[in-house]
């Protein structure tokens, strides 16, 4: 079971990956070729929200004597140091892309840096991705508030409330001031996706685990090609075959190549690392007179090199680190 889902979180990282590739060429106006087929790759967010449901219902259940502070640390641990990081080498390579210029325009103000490194929900992070972050801490803070006290029925109900008011509330296309933009983001519910089908697998639900890998794969297989756009709901359009491959994936209990793990598991560095790839690459590349997304090849090149130095990166620092935040 895990392999599976340790594989899609891969499959995520690497649609959004594209997406962004794909994103960059058209806002410098060039044609995004093959990677045009991955104008929907944005709903690699959905999965990783729909797996963060499934994982944090699976790996706790039945283990509520943990206690709220000891899961806030670890997911602390596990999230916060890593992206802290991350942040750290984009203000240097901003930074130092402003010395080369001589033009500090483009450098975030004291405020934009304080919210990132604080990882408040709120808009305007320094890391375009930083956003999801926020939304993940925020279900963390519910989960622990709920889970520890009143069991799984308790976080569920939570999260239920939350996304109804998240849904009704962009159902009823109310106005949504900036700084709520998180709170109110609508695809909250798929953290409820995924720890309904935690609680589902945890009883023992396995049926219909073909079925459900097949139309999901096929439902985002639409959503990334764009034949199916967020016009009816982002939260159903995506979440709901995001939901559906989890399932798949976790109630077959599916036997993958080894390799992919190491894919999946350098995913969230990857999530992380992709857009300073792009951007420390793709100056390097315009230096040499190459349009970094003037081409298929060199956009492929720059998502490869984002993949194996995320790769590198996990093997070489995030394993240690790992072993070490462990014991604290």
């Amino acid at each position: 079971m895990i392999g599976g889902l340790q594989m899609l979180r891969g499959v995520a990282a690497t649609l959004v990956v594209l997406f962004h590739l794909q994103a960059a060429a058209v806002a410098e106006g060039y044609d995004a070729g093959l990677l045009g087929w991955f104008r929907g790759g944005e709903v690699g967010v959905d999965v990783f929200f729909v797996l963060s449901g499934f994982v944090i219902f699976h790996a706790v259940e039945g283990r509520r004597d943990m206690g709220a502070l000891r899961f806030l640390r670890q997911r602390f641990w596990r999230i916060v140091p890593p992206y802290w990081a991350v942040l750290a080498l984009t203000l240097l390579s901003l930074a130092g892309l402003c010395l080369m210029r001589g033009d500090w325009s483009e450098w975030p103000g004291f405020g934009r840096i304080v919210l990132s490194v604080l990882l408040l929900p709120l808009p305007d992070h320094v890391m375009a991705v930083a956003w999801t972050l926020a939304v993940e801490g925020l279900f963390y803070l519910l989960f622990a508030a709920t889970y520890f006290r009143g069991g799984a029925a308790a976080a569920i109900a939570a999260l239920a409330v939350w996304s109804l008011v998240t849904q009704v509330w962009n159902l009823l296309h109310l106005p949504v001031d900036p700084a709520f933009g998180v709170l109110l983001f609508s695809g909250v519910i798929e953290f409820l996706f995924g720890g309904l089908i935690a609680l589902a697998i945890g009883r023992g639900w396995r049926a219909g685990a073909v079925p459900a890998l097949i139309l999901g794969a096929v439902g985002l297989a639409l959503v990334v090609t764009g034949h199916v756009t967020f016009a009816w709901g982002r939260s159903w359009v995506a979440g709901l075959p995001s939901a559906a491959l989890v399932y798949g994936l976790a109630a077959g209990n599916w036997r993958v190549p080894a390799r992919t793990l190491v894919w999946g598991e350098a995913s969230y560095l990857l999530y992380l690392l992709h857009l300073l790839v792009f951007s420390v690459a793709g100056t390097l590349l315009r230096m040499a007179g190459i349009a970094p997304y003037g081409s298929t090849i060199s956009m492929l090149g720059l998502g490869a090199l984002s993949i194996a130095v995320s790769v590198a990166a996990t093997l070489w620092l995030e394993r240690p680190y790992r072993r070490w935040s462990r014991g604290r």
